[in-house]
């Protein structure tokens, strides 16, 4: 039930911000609020900026709908809604570093004050025994520790994707934290964050429609920072404090190198310049594409390492990480310094993905298979009809209104009705998940209604994500049938946590989402599928309301 619940605060935020980006976009193109380039800057035409509104906005829908407001969350709240609000005036108005840091501050502290959320215990960091702070001492470290989380990710936020998804990653590690801890509040504030940047990510990803922007880039680094501090310091924790410390390594040592270097050059530690990371893959001639990839690649790796190593020793921990970090960076010095050795590497193009050879070829490759999506959802739609039939677990009154409305908008000639068309069929879809999702009894093979149904779906599932990755361009973009879907999917999970009309409705929820996107994967291929796929929903409303009206 946990994952469960998590899943479905994960599709929450995660349609919420799929939903409000758009809006967000056009409404900071419209009113000029863009991040407009310059010689520091990697872009070369002004970019809106306010896309933190959208994440922030979606992780607090799902806290307050789906997670209890105790101490912690409201901690979490309290402090997030001020680190909000400091990087939103920033992104509308410049504020200066003086005035961010003190921000930055007061969010921690609201933070801790409500949430108790301090570090008190950094682990046998040396060999020598549990380093325990007392309060006095733990809270400003504390706020210094999350403030250095906050100002990472707002750092390494210099190329498309690249903070989002990193920061994606992280969360992606501290989840299975939560689950060996058993720690709830973990694991829904995790769902929550990565179901709101993934929504966002997919404006984000190179080419980028949107900026994250400060408002969006400080939230996440006070989440991640807090997350950290969750996870390790409450009396049942049995994670290492090193253990989120390495997961948000590259960002964090990242920033410290960068930082350290410009108070030795007596520059504000704060000051603007070229020297990330990122900087340097670029300097070596890689494209903007690949320097991401290459950076997701070391953040996966420390993750990973985090995962797989945190009943390891403390101390052993932190010096796997300084010695794998110093051999990164004396590989990287090494290549910096001998360019015309490793000429070999820089094969990428600043071309669009897309059009590479390679992808089309692969595309190419799914759009064969997905003809079989048709067959599928007759497959599916028969096992609907079967457990009608049988026990009628939807009320059948719904059928024959679905049906004429369907055959309204299908002879309507408008090309806007086939787009609510889609809606009846996803009707459909909705009900024949019910009906297959409670029928238990033996089908064929000794397995039940339910789980060829299930199977059905995850050959589906497999077809679509597929389709998804490897789509062309002007596929899969969202109409406005597609944001009622998304509006009813949120309000759907919403009730799913009571009983509706007497319907238990959590279990058949994530199967319409699979059979939503089947449809709408066959009706991408042109008006031909959208046959195919109409047909099947439009047979199984009919024999369902003669076998009601009958009945």
């Amino acid at each position: 039930m946990p994952l469960l619940n998590s899943f479905y605060i994960f599709m929450t935020a995660l349609f919420a911000a799929l939903i409000i980006v758009p809006f967000l976009r056009m409404w900071a193109l419209d009113q000029g609020s863009l991040d407009l380039p310059d010689e520091r800057k990697l872009h070369d035409t002004p970019m809106p900026r306010l896309g933190g509104i959208a994440i922030f906005l979606s992780f607090l829908l799902a806290i307050i709908v789906y997670v209890p407001v105790t101490p912690v969350v409201r901690g979490f709240l309290a402090g997030g809604l001020i680190i909000f609000i400091t990087g939103l005036v920033d992104d509308l108005t410049e504020l200066s570093a003086k005035r961010k840091f003190v921000g930055e501050v007061a969010a921690c502290l609201v933070a801790i004050g409500l949430g108790d959320l301090w570090l008190s215990n950094l682990g046998n960091l040396f060999g020598f025994g549990e380093i325990i702070l007392p309060i006095w001492l733990g809270v400003p470290f504390t706020v210094f520790a999350v403030v250095g989380v906050i100002n990472a990710i707002n750092l390494i936020d210099g190329l498309d994707g690249l903070a989002g998804g990193v920061s994606l990653m992280a969360l992606a590690a501290f989840f299975p934290l939560g689950l060996i801890d058993g720690d709830q509040q973990v694991i829904m504030l995790t769902a929550a964050l990565a179901g709101g940047l993934l929504g966002f990510l997919k404006y984000n990803f190179y080419p980028a429609r949107i900026f994250m922007g400060d408002a969006g880039s400080l939230t996440i680094g006070f989440v991640l920072g807090f997350l950290a501090v969750l996870t390790t310091q409450q009396s049942t924790s049995t994670i290492s404090p090193m253990v989120p410390l390495m997961i948000l390594g590259l960002p964090l040592l990242d920033t410290i190198w960068v930082m350290t270097r410009r108070i030795l050059l007596r520059e504000s530690p704060f000051s603007p310049d070229r020297t990330h990371l990122h900087h340097k893959f670029l300097d070596l001639g890689f494209e903007h594409r690949f320097t991401v990839v290459i950076i997701y690649t070391l953040t996966f790796f420390w993750a990973c390492s985090a995962l797989l190593l945190r009943t390891a020793p403390d101390y052993f921990l932190l010096l796997y990480l300084l010695s794998t970090a110093t051999l990164f960076y004396l590989g990287l010095r090494y290549m910096l310094r001998n360019r015309e050795k490793f000429a070999f590497l820089n094969r990428d193009t600043a071309g669009s993905l897309r059009s590479s050879v390679t992808y089309q070829r692969i595309a190419d490759l799914v759009d064969l298979v997905v003809p079989g999506l048709a067959f599928l959802l007759w497959g599916y739609m028969l096992l609907g009809l079967w457990g009608n039939l049988a026990h009628n677990a939807f009320p059948w009154q719904v059928a024959p209104i679905l049906l004429v409305a369907g055959l309204y908008l299908w002879y309507r000639p408008l090309s806007e009705s086939r787009q609510y068309l889609q809606l009846v069929i996803y009707a459909a879809v909705s009900m024949v998940a019910i009906e297959v999702w409670s029928s238990d009894q033996s089908f064929l093979f000794g397995l039940s209604l339910k789980r060829w149904g299930d199977i059905i779906l995850a050959v589906a599932g497999l077809i679509v994500i597929m389709k998804i990755q490897f789509s062309r361009f002007g596929e899969f973009f969202l109409s406005t049938a597609d944001y009622l879907v998304l509006a009813v999917c949120i309000f759907v999970a919403l009730a799913s946590q009571h009983n509706v009309l007497g319907l238990n409705l959590t279990g058949p929820l994530f199967r319409t989402v699979l059979g939503i996107l089947m449809v709408r994967t066959l009706c991408v291929r042109g008006e031909k599928y959208c046959r195919l796929a109409t047909w099947p929903a439009f047979a199984f409303l009919v024999i369902v309301s003669i076998a009601g009206l009958v009945d």
